[in-house]
C-alpha cells in the first residue's frame, strides 16, 4: 500500500511541476497585455452641463411653458432660488487635452410660467 501511495505521489507531483511553467507562462502574457493596453489611453471629450443646439433654441417661441422648455432643453444647470422665473444654461466641452473650450450661456427669462425672453 505505502508503494501504491509513492507512486501517485510521484504521479501528483510530476503533474503540479508540469502546471507550474504554465502558470507561469499565462501570468507573463497576461501582464505583457496589461502593460500594452496601458499605451494607448483613449481620451474622450467630456460634455459638461446642458448640450444646448442652435436648432433646439430657434424652436423656443414667447409663450412656451416652463415645462415645453425643460422638454426641448432639459432642466437649466443653474435655477437662482431668488429668481424663479430666469433659467441658466452653461455648457462646454472638455477636449482631449484636458483643456474646457469656451463656455456657452443660455438665458431664459418667464413670465406668469410663460417664456417671455431669451439671452
Amino acid at each position: 500500500m505505502n508503494k501504491h501511495f509513492g507512486n501517485v505521489l510521484n504521479q501528483i507531483q510530476k503533474k503540479q511541476l508540469i502546471a507550474l511553467p504554465n502558470i507561469a507562462a499565462l501570468f507573463f502574457s497576461l501582464m505583457l497585455s496589461l502593460a500594452v493596453s496601458g499605451c494607448s489611453v483613449y481620451k474622450m471629450e467630456i460634455q459638461q452641463g446642458n448640450a444646448i443646439t442652435s436648432e433646439a433654441v430657434a424652436q423656443l417661441k414667447p409663450g412656451m411653458s416652463k415645462a415645453e422648455v425643460a422638454t426641448l432643453l432639459g432642466n437649466p444647470l443653474l435655477q437662482d432660488g431668488f429668481h424663479k422665473d430666469r433659467w441658466d444654461y452653461i455648457y462646454y466641452v472638455v477636449n482631449k487635452k484636458g483643456k474646457s473650450g469656451k463656455p456657452k450661456n443660455l438665458t431664459l427669462l418667464f413670465q406668469n410660467g410663460q417664456l417671455i425672453r431669451v439671452k
